[in-house]
Parts: structure tokens; C-alpha cells; sequence
């Protein structure tokens, strides 16, 4: 084989392989957008163009589509509030009016006591007969459950006093010397109770308005224009005096 039959042997194998590699790069570009196009990608010279701060697509070749965009957020906006504003209405007038405030029975009167304190009245009856509502308390001043009660009995006269109502204080004593009635006066000023005092001091008062074996202090009552009763709770809660508190308005504004 001659040298020069080895040239052009030679020349023709270059000439092949930059042949090939020219059609490798042609083929690949075409290959890429294919598959480019097969992803969905878009163009880069595509006018659509994603708005990062909006977090929406805008149309680049029209700018309504940014108007379309804020109207429909703004019509979201007012169905929302209308939706609100309806809620609010249907909560408002669908709250159910209070219980009425049930009659308990008819209240007894006040006999056989040894005196009243704190009032020129002499009965039970002439009490009830100046006033629309009449607050009933037994009471002793040594019992650490009535003085509980006092502070918001003295909010109840302070606020009610003038509007036709009165709080007449029944003194039962449980020991001895809460029988006496120095001790009950001095007591009476060092507590605060300003309203009508009934001495109540051998409990017979006390046990027949509270039937049974057992007997409590405190226990208060209302008792309304006609002699009826409308609260009676014993004990000295803060949601019981808070419940007579709205009881004692409730029958005032309604008389």
C-alpha cells in the first residue's frame, strides 16, 4: 500500500468524522427544543410573563388582565363582607329574650318580734305597702356567710332604694350574744347595714318561713307588690346576689 493511498485514507476519515459532528450538533438543537416543547416551556420572547409580587400571570400584550384581577378581588371582598353583615344580623336577631321570672309562692309575714331597728315602721305589711319590691335577708351578724353578702346588698340599696324598693334585714341570732341588742346595734353600724332591721331573736320568724329540720343563714327572698315571692336562694355566692341584683331591676323596670 503506497504512502499516499494512506493520505487519502487518512484525509477521508476526517473529513467523515467532522462530518458527523457537525450533524450531531444540528440534530441535538432540534432534539432540545423538542423536548423543550414536549415540557411546556415556554418561548423566551413569550409576552406572558409571570408577576412575582402578585403571585398572578399578567398578560404582557394587554393590560386588562391585571384590571380583570383586581376587580374579581374586589368583588370577592364585597361578598365577603356582605356575608359578614348578614351573619351579625342573623346573631342579633335571634337571641332569645329572658326567662320570665316565675312567681314561687306567696310570702309569709313577720310576727312576734321584739322590735325594729334602722325604721319607724312596725310591720312587716307597712314596709310592703311603700314599696314595689321588698328584699327579705336572715341574717346574724357573727356569721361569717352573711357579712359575705353585705357589700352587695349595700349596692342593691344604694341603687334601688329611690325607685321603690327596701331591704328589710331579719336578725335571727344563732349564739347568745349576737341576742343582744347593743351587740346588734354596734355591729350593724361597724357593717355597714343601714336598712330596716327585724329582731327575729327567738327564731320563730326564721323557722317558719324555712320549712323543714334545717334552717339558713343567710337566705333572702323578693317579694313583689301583690305578696309574691320571685327569688329565694340561700347561701352567700356571688352569682346569687348578681342574679338578685338583675331580679330586684328586672321587676322594677317591669312595675
Amino acid at each position: 500500500m503506497s504512502s499516499s493511498f494512506v493520505r487519502y485514507l487518512a484525509l477521508g476519515g476526517l473529513v467523515v468524522g467532522l462530518a458527523a459532528i457537525a450533524w450531531t450538533a444540528l440534530g441535538g438543537d432540534e432534539a432540545g427544543e423538542d423536548s423543550a416543547a414536549s415540557l411546556g416551556a415556554a418561548p423566551v420572547d413569550d409576552p406572558a410573563v409571570i408577576d412575582a409580587d402578585a403571585g398572578s400571570v399578567v398578560d404582557g400584550g394587554d393590560a386588562g388582565g391585571a384590571t380583570t384581577t383586581v376587580a374579581a378581588d374586589a368583588e370577592t371582598e364585597t361578598t365577603s363582607t356582605a356575608a359578614v353583615e348578614v351573619s351579625i344580623s342573623t346573631i342579633v336577631t335571634t337571641t332569645a329574650p329572658p326567662e320570665p321570672i316565675e312567681v314561687l309562692g306567696t310570702a309569709d309575714t313577720l310576727t312576734n318580734l321584739d322590735g325594729w331597728l334602722n325604721t319607724d315602721a312596725t310591720s312587716l305589711e307597712e314596709i310592703r305597702a311603700a314599696n314595689e319590691l321588698t328584699v327579705v335577708q336572715f341574717w346574724t351578724f357573727g356569721c361569717r356567710n352573711c357579712k359575705n353578702t353585705l357589700d352587695a346588698l349595700g349596692r342593691l340599696y344604694t341603687d334601688f332604694r329611690g325607685q321603690g324598693m327596701e331591704i328589710v334585714g331579719v336578725h335571727s341570732p344563732e349564739f347568745s350574744y349576737e341576742a343582744d341588742v347593743d351587740n346588734i346595734i354596734e355591729a350593724a353600724a361597724d357593717l355597714g347595714v343601714v336598712w330596716p332591721i327585724a329582731l327575729d331573736t327567738d327564731k320563730r320568724n326564721f323557722h317558719r318561713w324555712q320549712e323543714g329540720n334545717i334552717g339558713y343563714w343567710p337566705r333572702v327572698y323578693v317579694i313583689d307588690g301583690d305578696n309574691q315571692i320571685r327569688f329565694d336562694r340561700t347561701g352567700d355566692g356571688r352569682a346569687t346576689y348578681e342574679q338578685l341584683y338583675d331580679t330586684v331591676e328586672r321587676l322594677l323596670a317591669d312595675a
